[in-house]
């Protein structure tokens, strides 16, 4: 009976474990995160939403055999701190850091185990083979490498920060290289997983606006403001970031949407209308760059998904509605449009002091070609290393040729080459709107510093993993 006793406790654990490793690997598993996030994030109560994903990422650590489970904690959690918890500075108070010390060392020691128990399913050499992962290492020694000769500038801030970045771009793309099965499904779960990752920000924003202060002039707040009916730019913040930041990732995102509008038969038109809304909450922000970025992805996604996929009737039913009713709103709207956004018309134009930061950034080029001035270098010197991150030039270019010389142009265009590459070898419509969310986020890089902001590098490095990984 004892014997019975302990068997049948014994089938009752291995499907429990079953059913949990089930979860973690279902969608269920990413809409638990973005609600927990979502919630935390409205709330101010980042301690749930952390509770949550770590006691669920360390988990599957340890029963998951793979690491495909733990790419929407990686990609949500970051959208959890609301501006009134990090602007209280809570987070910085001695019993926060001590958590997330002890936290980062405990998840750490159960990545380790992770990668000893599931050792059989760990494949070096899909790193070596990859397509990528030279142009990865060649960036990441460019990284290393940043102002080594300009030794009279050199500080700490060189090694820490391009540190953060090989582990953006590098680390992140080599552990889930290793250690993700090659399938059918991975590409699917992950577009889900990013339109999780767009429609949890697009909330985020909306819930803001509905909250915003109505004031008469400027305050700060923890919550966007609305100034005379006029959107004010600075109170434009979600604690993770501010307007250029959260346009920024909507427009990169973007065209997931669209890819889920062209492949998702009979729902199609569901993620049309999602995608709308993210381009609506892009405008919000009131960041010309994002708005640009996100308005040419815009069209050129909805001219795609009307001659591909297999909702190309409604699609075009819907793209030539959404013009006209575009058209008849902007002429109708106009005035509460113009009142509402005014940023974007009082700006115009206007360079923003970007032209001048380029000038210093090729004055610090020309006064170190080879290995660049160094992250914490600048040109003039009023412009000083700002905390952990860099004197930023808001254009990748720019931004490597100042910090990295050309050692570091060099790099980042054999990466780039290799991207390029690996886009045209792999002739899915998936890999078309991966390329689009790709390359909107470049082209917003060239106005901005998306590429060196080091969060949004992981979910670019996983794109092009689940290219390289997907199996027709």
């Amino acid at each position: 009976m004892i014997k019975e006793n302990k068997s049948s406790a014994n089938t009752g654990f291995k499907k429990f474990i079953f059913y949990l490793r089930w979860f973690l690997n279902s969608k269920f598993y990413p809409i638990l995160i973005a609600v927990s996030v979502l919630i935390s994030h409205t709330f101010s109560i980042e301690e749930l939403g952390i509770t949550i994903v770590l006691l669920t990422v360390f988990t599957g650590l340890i029963i998951c055999d793979d690491l495909s489970f733990i790419i929407s904690p990686l990609f949500l959690s970051f959208f959890m701190f609301s501006e009134k918890s990090v602007s209280s500075g809570r987070f910085y108070e001695k019993p926060y850091l001590i958590a997330m010390v002890i936290g980062a060392i405990v998840f750490g020691v159960f990545v380790i185990a992770h990668f000893i128990i599931h050792r059989k399913n760990i494949t070096l050499k899909s790193f070596s083979s990859s397509k990528l992962s030279s142009g990865f290492v060649l960036l990441s020694v460019a990284f290393l490498l940043n102002g080594c000769l300009n030794l009279d500038e050199y500080e700490i801030g060189n090694i820490t920060f391009s540190i953060a970045l090989i582990f953006s771009l590098l680390g992140i793309f080599f552990l889930f290289t290793i250690n993700v099965n090659k399938s059918k499904s991975l590409m699917n779960n992950l577009m889900f997983i990013l339109f999780l990752v767009s429609v949890l920000i697009t909330l985020e924003v909306l819930i803001a606006v509905i909250l915003a202060e109505r004031v008469p002039s400027a305050i700060d707040t923890y919550k966007f403001q609305i100034v005379n009916g006029e959107l004010f730019k600075n109170s434009i913040k979600l604690g993770w970031g501010m307007w250029n930041n959260i346009g920024g990732f909507l427009a990169f995102l973007l065209p997931v949407h669209f890819y889920l509008a062209s492949t998702k038969k009979k729902v199609g038109f569901i993620f049309y209308i999602t995608a709308l809304i993210s381009m609506l909450a892009t405008t919000i922000t009131l960041s010309r760059s994002s708005l640009l970025s996100a308005g040419i992805t815009f069209v050129i996604c909805a001219i795609l998904c009307c001659f591909t996929g297999v909702n190309k009737k409604i699609n075009r039913i819907i793209t030539i509605a959404i013009f006209l009713l575009g058209v008849i709103g902007i002429i109708v709207l106009w005035g509460k449009i113009t009142t509402i956004l005014g940023d974007y018309i009082s700006r115009g134009l206007d360079d923003n002091g970007r032209f001048e930061m380029y000038k210093h950034g090729l004055l610090n080029y020309l006064l170190n070609p080879i290995f660049g001035g160094g992250f914490t270098s600048s040109y003039p010197t009023e412009y000083q290393f700002i905390f952990f991150l860099p004197y930023r030039y808001h254009n990748t270019i720019i931004q490597m040729l100042a910090t990295c010389g050309s050692i570091g142009i060099f790099a980042y265009l054999y990466h780039r080459y290799q991207t390029i590459k690996l886009f045209f070898a792999r002739k899915t419509l998936s890999t078309v709107y991966l390329a689009l969310c790709i390359g909107t986020f470049l082209f917003a890089s060239m106005f901005d510093n998306h590429f060196f902001n080091i969060y949004p590098a992981f979910t670019y490095s996983i794109m092009l993993m689940a290219i390289e990984k997907t199996t027709e």
